[in-house]
C-alpha cells in the first residue's frame, strides 16, 4: 500500500524527514510554508495492520514518525521534534491519504501524537 501524508502549512525554515526503525532519515524536505507531502510504501498484514521499516509501535497501535528540525538532520535549528502519525484505520485500498496540521499550538513544527484531519485515512486514486 502507498501512503501519502500531507503536512498542512508547516512553519517555514524548518526541515522535515521520515524516520525508519533504524532512525535513518528519508525524504528530507525544507519547509517554505507551503504544504509538504511524504509518500512511502507500507506493508499491510492479513489483519490489516501496518508492517515494514516505517511502522513503529505495537501491532494494534502502529504509527510512523515525521521528524523536524535537528531530528530531521537540520543543523543550527532550535527545533528537535517528532510528529507521531497513527497508522490505524487504513482503508483497504492501494493508496491511502491523510493530512495533519504542520504546526503545533506554539507555532513550531507539529510534534507528539498528532490528530489526522478531514476524517483520518481515506482511499485515494493512484
Amino acid at each position: 500500500m502507498k501512503l501519502r501524508i500531507t503536512l498542512l502549512s508547516p512553519p517555514p525554515g524548518v526541515g522535515f524527514s521520515l524516520q525508519d526503525k533504524k532512525q535513518q532519515l528519508f525524504q528530507h524536505t525544507p519547509s517554505t510554508g507551503a504544504d509538504i507531502t511524504f509518500e512511502l510504501e507500507m506493508e499491510i498484514d492479513a489483519d490489516g495492520r501496518a508492517k515494514g521499516p516505517f511502522a513503529m509501535g505495537p501491532p494494534a497501535a502502529r504509527f510512523l514518525y515525521i521528524n523536524s528540525g535537528s531530528y530531521a538532520g537540520q543543523p543550527g535549528t532550535v527545533y528537535n521534534r517528532r510528529a507521531k502519525i497513527p497508522l490505524t484505520g487504513l482503508p483497504a485500498a492501494p493508496v491511502a491519504v491523510a493530512e495533519i496540521n504542520g504546526r503545533a499550538k506554539d507555532g513550531g513544527p507539529a510534534c507528539a501524537t498528532v490528530p489526522l484531519l478531514n476524517g483520518g485515512w481515506r482511499a485515494a486514486r493512484s
